[in-house]
């Protein structure tokens, strides 16, 4: 039953778009689209899933929860190359939020793609019958 809830190709794809739009706006331009890419990567995988809700969020919190720790871990070798290690405590809780935020907003993006796929589905039957 989890291969039937849980879809390989769209995660694949998410965590490229989100580690793409991270490495494009963190690293290269200094402008933060951390948040944003989670929540377009969850509504893309939401609506490549194309099933119902349920499993829309659930791709989603997978995809927040890969995606998360991927990014933190980088987040957190960059704060110790620049010398920040010392303060590791007050960073690791920070990290812990920053996850928890990001999972939410993956399944929220997850639970969106799958509606906007569900209204999709719903347009083209009301136009296939009249």
């Amino acid at each position: 039953m989890n291969t039937e809830i849980i879809k390989r190709n769209p995660l694949i794809i998410g965590i490229c778009i989100i580690l793409a739009m991270y490495v494009i706006g963190d690293v290269i331009s200094g402008v933060s689209f951390l948040l944003p890419s989670f929540l377009f990567a969850g509504i893309v995988v939401g609506f490549m899933v194309n099933n119902n809700m349920k499993t829309g969020a659930i791709n989603g919190a997978i995809l927040g929860l890969i995606s998360s720790i991927l990014v933190n871990a980088v987040l957190i070798s960059m704060m110790f190359l620049q010398g920040y290690g010392h303060y590791f405590t007050m960073l690791f809780l920070f990290y812990i939020v920053n996850i928890i935020i990001q999972i939410v907003i993956s399944t929220v993006g997850g639970v969106l793609g799958s509606l906007i796929q569900t209204e999709k589905l719903e347009n083209l039957k009301e136009q296939d019958s009249s």
